[in-house]
């Protein structure tokens, strides 16, 4: 079912489906923060977690950007491959400077990485509101 609700080509899903989907990821721990005057939509974990590191959520960031990988590799100027590896925690040691450079792209592109606190979990935000993803 979210294939489908995330295909570009779909018609735009019924409100009861993405209501059920809210509900699911809700009931697993994911909040929904509203926009706010100053602060975009975003997404962050109710809990915080020792396993979430910040570039966890370097996808999430890409994914609200609808960027591909090789759209963000060539943004960026990182390999794809690293990036893949970078947002899927197969590196020992990820490269800083790939790292930033990421980071900056979301930035400038209108998103932050919401990091853990002590209270709440990580997420993804549009840094102002009513944004929108258009390239």
């Amino acid at each position: 079912m979210l294939k489908l609700l995330e295909d570009p080509l779909r018609k735009r899903p019924d409100l009861e489906s993405l209501r059920k989907v809210r509900v699911a990821l809700e009931e697993n721990g994911v909040m929904f923060l509203a926009a706010t005057d100053y602060l975009g939509e975003g997404v962050r974990f109710a809990t915080p977690s020792e396993e979430r590191r910040t570039t966890d959520f370097f996808r999430c960031g890409r994914a609200m950007l609808d960027l591909s990988i090789d759209e963000m590799a060539s943004i960026s100027k990182v390999g794809r491959i690293t990036i893949g590896r970078i947002e899927r925690d197969k590196l020992s040691r990820p490269p800083e400077g790939s790292i930033k450079k990421l980071r900056e792209v979301l930035f400038e592109r209108g998103v932050t990485i919401l990091p853990e606190e002590a209270d709440v979990g990580g997420g993804v935000r549009f840094r102002t509101p009513g944004f929108s993803s258009s390239r």
